[in-house]
């Protein structure tokens, strides 16, 4: 060895591959020669084969002898890494094998390797709250690139490494501008970024930093302006708006979000070390789940289910669960597959609940139910479920499935959380609900072994195989004591007969607990006699025809009528349900069906979910709707026959609360049921045990419309959505509105029922309405009307007119709304219907307000309201009134204002319409600014936008917003109030609102230093 070759060997590849020898660099030669070096590291110690180097370094342009070229490469490449090695010595660092060939390096000689410890310590220096740590292990970290990873390097393969690498590299610069920011080096995250901007412009991650650096650095208008350029540059690219976290972003910078703000430059590093949770969620880098001005956090999701009892054995399947040492790039997902009743669920959950302290940011949850009888659950409504559990409001939750994909993503980054999907029937209905960040995990339960999320998302299988021997008979001596050691040898028998299933040996287990004078040989005996049947009806496979058999076991000890109980129990199509349900299904009293689920959930044909409801594991429901089919069919009692008793029973029940909340409208939703369900439906007492019910049932309720559209009963879905569809507005429930409606328009085309699928589109336009989406709204409207007219159904149309009216004054287009509310009007006195009368009277009342035309105003409300109180229309009263007062604060009538205002807030808090009480608030709000009572004024808009934020009423946000921004410049703090003016202008614009000129106006006054009028933001 010569002087040289004791000098250690490094090589680098973040940059053009090169290597030295101690201080001295190599000359390395030909681009093709650094190609094979440079290949070779990045798989150090391991042998690449050579077709593999070859089809990397040449691709589709192979020279004649690519075999001999590659040789020639690596003989030269050994000369240069070791020059004194003798000519036919072995060579120590540059190894041939018959498969190919293998760099040997050792630990620190590979730039790439240091580059990964350098950021393994500085993520733990993060975790361990060592904000300066983890800044320059970063900053070293990344100092390690020296331009393009394998630069100048040719070849397919070469390509994929650099990908690969650079990604690594940009989620580190992603990471040390996060820490950057925490420890308030606001002007140097700044610098960095503006770099990183220019070269990845289409990385919106960094923009999203960028806009934040520059606010805290007090550069609130370039941030704003950073934002435009993303739009700019994403719209001329890609043809896109912003993604969700730079939207939200932008609001919260233009709505002054305190969360934001961070220490200052000068302030010491101690301070943003005082807590390990915030350095791990970089403030203003991963904002709370839409969480609107002044309400307070969220505490997070812990949604897994209990943990089973009696769990027994699988420790190597649950350390095998356990997190990999190293932190991975991407989101790490565990897939736990195995036959049904194998205990996939109860594995997942006990690892989940022992490693709920790994994910401090909480535990997400939900059963795919891919094996259900039923349909499985939509990656849409799964997606809107979790969206709600990370703090969105319902009314928040986008249409679109890649909107809530995309919004979900957005909200899971940066964060540690676990997300259990259970159940699932295949890769696609899991792909959606993966989250895109590495700090999360994901855990999959499934029957499939899934093997598209292994190839192309790199997660681990599982695969759980039968309960060992000894741990079947461990769970059966947990489950029923000694009697396994008293007669081990039936125990044994029984625990085979089970296919040592836990789900079957519970069931088995819960027979012999109430056979105590029965031994376990007999009823192993009466289990094989019970197989043997099945074994000559079904020639599945051992595991099947078990579990199987232990069904039909346990379900033919019970007595007749919870036997019926359990069949029919299987057809309801919620997840879960409680006994007056099952008493519906049955036919039977609400006492009978409760003594019925307590006997079944004794035996383990059904588990309890939550107080007084009971759910069912999908193998069970499956066997139990078998049995329904094939013996409530042959008694004349179908299946069929059930499930319109269920119907009317919900139908029924929704009618009687939304009776009990909206009693003025009874006239406008479908009867109830003529016949008798098989079981009295609740009648509330008052409005909050009436929205309490419908609390509670809601996503019964959604399930029950979308099967009855699918299962012959189409007219139940449509009755459904018209019964419910005020509840759904008012609630703002705006993702289950959508679903509801839009399976009853396709339910009544379906049936060719022309009036309910003219209700369903003027219904699925309230809800865009509502959202701000005015030419979606339109478009249902029309399509209404169009159908309405068809059918002569005068009423209807007379009610699409109106909300095309509402939408039209919303646009500043008030000659067409008057036509559409003067056209309605007529409508509805031809019909005698005084309330919808009554509603066309105060649209009209609102056009002029809009018009500036307030004495007409007045006189169109006084009308309207006098009509409201003699029909007992609570929410036609409440949704006047605000108006009305309007039209008096406007003719210095401030007392009548006031009192106008009061009274519609009341109303709307006892009807629980969240949606009017945000009017109503922004009214107060707006009285007060016209009284001078500001700081009064702010304290009512910003009520209002906390809950217009959480209904996702975009109009009363943006009025909100210029509400406040008045506020807040008359009470001196102009920097705030020009924000949320801003903000204001932003929305009105986006929702096409004629608002928005005058904050156009207001910000030009300001920025001239005039004087603010009080009243100059008021609808007019």
């Amino acid at each position: 060895m010569t002087a040289d070759e004791e000098q250690p060997l490094r090589v680098a590849v973040l940059g053009p591959v090169r290597a030295w020898r101690g201080d001295t660099e190599l000359e390395l030669g030909a681009p093709q020669r650094r190609a094979v070096l440079g290949l070779l590291a990045v798989r150090a110690n391991q042998v690449v084969a050579r077709d593999e180097l070859i089809d990397g370094i040449w691709g589709e342009d192979l020279p004649a002898q690519s075999v001999n070229a590659l040789h020639v490469h690596v003989a030269r490449l050994r000369a240069v890494l070791e020059p004194g090695r003798e000519r036919r010595a072995p060579s120590r660092t540059l190894l041939a094998t018959q498969a190919g060939y293998q760099l040997t390096l050792a630990s620190g000689q590979l730039d790439t390797e240091v580059f990964a410890e350098r950021l393994a310590a500085a993520r733990a220096s993060l975790a361990a709250g060592d904000l300066a740590g983890a800044a320059g292990q970063f900053d070293v970290a990344l100092r390690l690139w020296q331009g393009t990873a394998l630069a100048g390097i040719p070849g397919p393969l070469a390509e994929i490494v650099r990908t690969r690498l650079s990604e690594q590299r940009l989620a580190a610069a992603e990471e040390h501008v996060d820490v950057i920011l925490a420890l308030g080096r606001h002007s140097e995250a700044v610098q960095r970024l503006v770099e990183l901007v220019a070269g990845h412009p289409l990385r919106e991650r960094f923009r999203a930093q960028l806009m934040l650096a520059l606010y805290l650095s007090g550069r609130q208008a370039e941030a704003l302006a950073a934002f435009a350029d993303a739009r700019r540059v994403l719209a001329g690219e890609l043809g896109i708006e912003p993604g969700t976290e730079l939207r939200q972003l932008h609001a919260r910078i233009l709505a002054a979000d305190p969360a934001l703000d961070v220490a200052p430059d000068h302030e010491k590093q101690q301070t943003a070390q005082d807590g390990a949770a915030e350095h791990a969620q970089p403030p203003g880098g991963r904002p709370p789940a839409e969480l609107p001005p002044g309400e307070r956090p969220r505490p997070a999701p812990a949604q897994l289910p209990a943990d089973v009892a009696a769990f027994t054995g699988r420790a190597a399947e649950l350390a095998a669960l356990d997190l990999p040492a190293t932190p991975s790039p991407a989101v790490a997902i565990t897939v736990v597959s195995g036959t049904a009743g194998v205990g996939k669920t109860a594995l997942a959950v006990r690892w989940a609940r022992q490693a709920a302290g790994l994910f401090p940011d909480g535990q997400l949850y939900v059963n795919l139910r891919g094996y259900d009888p039923g349909q499985p659950v939509p990656p849409a409504d799964a997606l809107a479920g979790f969206l709600r559990a990370l703090g969105m409001a319902g009314q928040q939750i986008p249409p679109g499935d890649d909107e809530r994909a995309a919004a979900y993503r957005s909200l899971l980054d940066g964060r540690r959380m676990l997300v259990l999907l259970d159940n699932a029937a295949s890769v696609e209905q899991v792909r959606p609900l993966l989250p895109g960040c590495p700090s999360c995990l994901v855990l999959v339960t499934s029957r499939d072994s899934l093997a598209g999320l292994v190839a192309r998302h790199g997660a681990r299988r599982i695969d759980l195989d039968i309960l060992p021997q000894s741990d079947a008979l461990g769970l059966l001596r947990a489950l029923i004591g000694n009697r396994v050691d008293v007669e081990p040898d039936a125990a044994a028998a029984l625990a085979a007969q089970c296919a040592r299933l836990p789900l079957a040996l519970r069931v088995a287990a819960e027979l012999a607990v109430d056979s105590q004078q029965s031994s376990l040989a007999e009823l192993a005996g009466e289990l094989a006699d019970e197989q043997r049947r099945l074994d000559l009806l079904d020639a599945g496979g051992d595991a099947r025809t078990a579990i199987g058999g232990v069904f039909s076991w346990s379900y033919r000890h019970l007595p007749a009528g919870a036997a019926r109980t359990f069949r029919l129990a299987g057809l309801h199509p919620g997840s879960d349900f409680d006994p007056s349900a099952v008493a519906a299904l049955t036919g039977v009293s609400a006492t009978h069906a409760r003594d019925h689920l307590v006997l079944l959930a004794r035996a383990h044909l059904i588990h309890p979910v939550g107080a007084g409801r009971y759910g069912m594991h999908d193998l069970l429901r499956a066997y139990a709707c078998r049995l329904a089919a094939e013996q409530d069919s042959e008694q004349g009692d179908a299946p069929h026959e059930a499930l319109i008793r269920l119907y009317d029973y919900y139908l029924g029940a929704a009618a009687g609360a939304m009776d009990v909340l909206v009693p003025a409208e009874k006239h406008y939703r479908p009867p109830a049921p003529d016949r008798a369900p098989g079981t009295a439906v609740p009648r509330p007492a008052g409005t909050a045990e009436a929205r309490a019910w419908l609390d509670a049932e809601r996503a019964t309720l959604v399930a029950v419309a979308a099967h009855a559209a699918t299962r012959g009963a189409p007219s139940y879905s449509t009755r459904l959505s018209a019964t419910l569809y005020r509840y759904l507005e008012t609630g703002g429930h705006y993702a289950d509105a959508v679903t509801v409606h839009g399976h009853a328009s396709r339910a009544a085309r379906l049936a060719d029922d022309r009036a309910a699928e003219a209700t369903a589109l003027i219904n699925l336009g309230i809800i865009s309405w509502r959202q701000g989406r005015y030419p979606e709204a339109i478009g249902y409207q029309r399509q209404a009307m169009a159908v309405a007219a068809a059918t002569g159904d005068r009423a209807a149309e007379a009610v699409a007119l109106g909300n095309l009216g509402i939408v039209y004054e919303r646009q500043g287009r008030y000659d067409e709304a008057s036509d559409c509310q003067r056209q309605a009007l007529a409508l509805t006195r031809e019909a005698g219907d005084t309330t919808g009368e009554a509603r066309a009277i105060a649209n009209l009342g609102s056009i002029a307000i809009r018009l500036a035309d307030y004495g007409h105003a007045v006189g169109w409300y006084q009308q309207a309201l006098a009509r409201f109180r003699d029909g007992g229309d609570s929410n036609g009263l409440a949704s006047a009134l605000p108006d009305l007062g309007i039209a008096y604060l406007r003719l210095g009538q401030v007392e009548q204002a006031i009192d106008c205002f009061k009274q519609a807030l009341a109303l709307f808090r006892e009807i629980g319409d969240r949606t009017g009480e945000a009017e109503a608030l922004n009214g107060v709000g707006e009285i007060m600014m016209a009284a001078s009572r500001p700081q009064e004024a702010r304290a009512g808009h910003a009520a209002a936008l906390t809950l217009a934020s959480q209904t996702g009423d975009a109009y009363e946000q943006a009025r909100a917003h210029a509400g406040l921004g008045a506020a807040l410049t008359a009470c001196g703090d102009v920097t705030v109030g020009k924000r949320h003016l801003v903000r204001a202008l932003e929305v009105y614009a986006e929702i096409g609102a004629p608002e928005s000129e005058a904050i156009r106006g207001r910000l030009a006054a300001l920025e001239r230093g005039q004087a603010h009028d009080p009243g100059d933001l008021v609808p007019r």
